[in-house]
């Protein structure tokens, strides 16, 4: 047996002259075409607004060259779907896979909005000669009518018929002016809960309705909470999306993950963990969900007693539009919001990072035995590693390089209290052992506590001896290189602060010999270029040894390892924080 299944489909295809009044002959003709396949008036406004946009922009931007050649459009429709296609010869243009709305002043790119609000799929492909627009949107359920009215015989029946139609026109006048008020208000940019109340109950007026529930959607977590209704009584917790298994207990979770609006009537099999068991089991309604762009703004329910009649097919249209008008303006009002946190984040990271900046020295202290200079650079906006060199007595000076674990706000923040704490204690100077086990000593409960930790280390130079006195926490080696180019790695080890409550910090000290000293973070040698490969520690003693046998001042070092770094990464976003020092004797010890 075959496992290709065939599929009725509708086919409509046409091509007009490249000009406007064409191009509305063929909306016509789409339309014409939706009706037949029995589209209710909800669906044929979508599609007309959708197709109109798409045909409108393929004459309008027509390359001119191709202004002679026709506009082809496309619709085919099944069962479930519509889907059209509009055929240009523009310059074409990328589409974003995300499409927001453009600010109010913007020229263009409302009608891409617009396409990618109002339907299920949108995709443009765009050829060497044509392009394409791909619409599709599914369809929606049928919606069940009234019998139809028995044919009057007399000529009461008549004028009865005549008042129906009449009340049934006013019906429908009353509610295109409310749709337009509805309209005119958003543009206005309201949206609060008192708004949306007043225009929800208003549409319990217009579509003859006995309640209302609307839930919208929040990110995290994923679920559907209350935003507003007409029922008195508690509607339980919020539907969670989590899991498709949510449909099961609950028609607006069912909506929200199928797409789909969901119908229910008298009778219907509604699961009693349902927040709307007691509405749902005893009366008729549906839950419409409200999409944006493909995200899920809502769910909108609206219901009657049971002992009313179901709803028709014109108030279904006017309450889905009502729906979808309201979540086009919460959308709108949300990304609006979004756009104004994340423009506040930056700036207060920009002010965080101008404060990270001063706490940095702007010239490193010059001493009789030495010339000192600082590089540094954050991965991100802000950034956890830190250098500094601090004067104490009688000329000494204490070298500090440090690296917190991660980057971003949380490394900054122990950054700062590293500073700190380093600058409060600089009587411990000249014991560098002695003071990582006293910063260890307070850092500890805060770092354990925050599931971090800081790499150290701190060197004591003796203006009197010049010699140089190191510990280190877990930090990378330091590098000495005399005259020669000859490197010797001085490690001074010990467990990084914050993971060993009372660990010891074991020094090292040795002369100087007017040779180079380099103290950094691994942000220097685990530098990447385009391809991924790693700098590596042995180009970064390369060009310290370079730099030691020519006699390079301390600059010029710096400049040395800084050009590295740039020319390595060749445009490469740096993936950690970056920091050395330089350390140049002025003479021989």
């Amino acid at each position: 047996m075959s496992a290709v299944r065939s599929i009725p489909t509708t086919l409509l295809a046409c091509e007009v002259e490249c000009h406007l009044a064409a191009a509305a002959e063929a909306c016509l003709q789409a339309r014409d075409f939706l009706i037949s396949m029995g589209l209710a008036a909800g669906e044929l406004d979508v599609w007309e607004l959708v197709l109109g946009e798409a045909v409108n922009n393929a004459v309008n931007y027509v390359r001119p060259e191709a202004r002679s050649r026709p506009v082809r459009l496309e619709l085919l429709g099944t069962g479930e779907w519509i889907e059209s296609r509009i055929y240009d010869h523009t310059a074409g243009f990328d589409l974003l896979a995300k499409v927001d709305l453009p600010p109010e002043d913007s020229e263009s790119g409302r009608g891409v909005f617009l396409m990618r609000s109002l339907t299920d799929e949108l995709a443009y492909l765009q050829g060497h000669d044509e392009n394409v627009m791909v619409l599709r949107k599914r369809r929606q359920p049928p919606v069940p009518l009234p019998p139809p009215a028995p044919a009057p015989e007399s000529d009461g029946d008549i004028a009865r018929t005549l008042d129906a139609m009449t009340n049934e026109l006013a019906s429908c006048y009353e509610s295109l002016a409310a749709i337009f008020r509805f309209s005119s208000e958003l543009q206005g940019g309201v949206t609060s809960e008192v708004f949306i109340h007043r225009w929800l109950t208003q549409l319990l007026v217009i579509t003859d309705s006995d309640w209302f529930v609307l839930r919208l959607c929040d990110r995290a977590p994923h679920q559907l909470r209350l935003a507003s209704t007409s029922v008195k009584s508690p509607l339980g917790m919020p539907a969670s999306l989590e899991s498709p298994e949510a449909g099961r207990h609950s028609v607006e979770a069912l909506a929200a993950l199928d797409h789909n609006d969901v119908w229910f009537e008298p009778g219907s099999t509604i699961s009693r963990e349902d927040p709307l068991f007691e509405l749902v089991g005893r009366g008729c309604g549906f839950a419409h969900p409200l999409f944006v762009n493909g995200t899920l703004v809502g769910v909108l329910t609206l219901g009657r007693r049971e002992d009313r009649r179901s709803f028709e097919a014109g108030q279904v249209s006017v309450a889905q539009t009502f729906g979808d008008f309201l979540a086009l303006e919460i959308r709108s009002t949300q990304m609006q919001q979004e756009q104004l946190e994340a423009q506040l984040k930056t700036r207060d990271l920009e002010i965080t990072a101008k404060i990270q900046h001063a706490l940095l020295p702007d010239c490193l202290p010059s001493s009789p035995r030495a010339a000192l200079a600082g590089f540094y650079r954050s991965a991100r906006v802000i950034g956890g590693d830190y250098y500094d060199a601090v004067p104490v007595a009688d000329g000494h000076l204490l070298l500090v390089m440090a690296d917190v674990m991660g980057k971003g706000l949380p490394a900054a923040l122990f950054a700062v209290i590293f500073r700190s704490l380093v600058r409060a204690r600089c009587d411990l100077a000249s014991r560098p052992g002695e003071f990582l086990g006293w910063l260890n000593k307070n850092l500890f409960p805060d770092l354990d506590q925050a599931e971090m930790f800081i790499t150290a280390q701190l060197a004591f130079l003796d203006s009197r001896s010049g010699e140089l006195r190191v510990a280190s926490a877990g930090h990378p080696p330091m590098l000495v290189a005399d005259a020669q180019g000859r490197i010797k790695e001085i490690l001074a080890g010990g467990p990084p602060l914050g993971v060993i409550a009372g660990a010891v910090f074991p020094e090292d000290a040795f002369p100087s010999d007017g040779g180079r000293i380099l103290m950094y973070t691994d942000g220097l040698f685990e530098a990447r270029d385009p391809r991924g490969e790693l700098l590596g520690l042995e180009a970064v003693k390369a060009e310290l040894a370079e730099s030691a046998r020519t006699g390079e001042s301390c600059d010029a070092t710096r400049d040395r390892l800084s050009r590295l770094l740039t020319e390595f990464e060749h445009g490469t976003a740096p993936a950690d924080d970056t920091a050395f020092i330089v350390v140049t004797g002025r003479e021989p010890i």
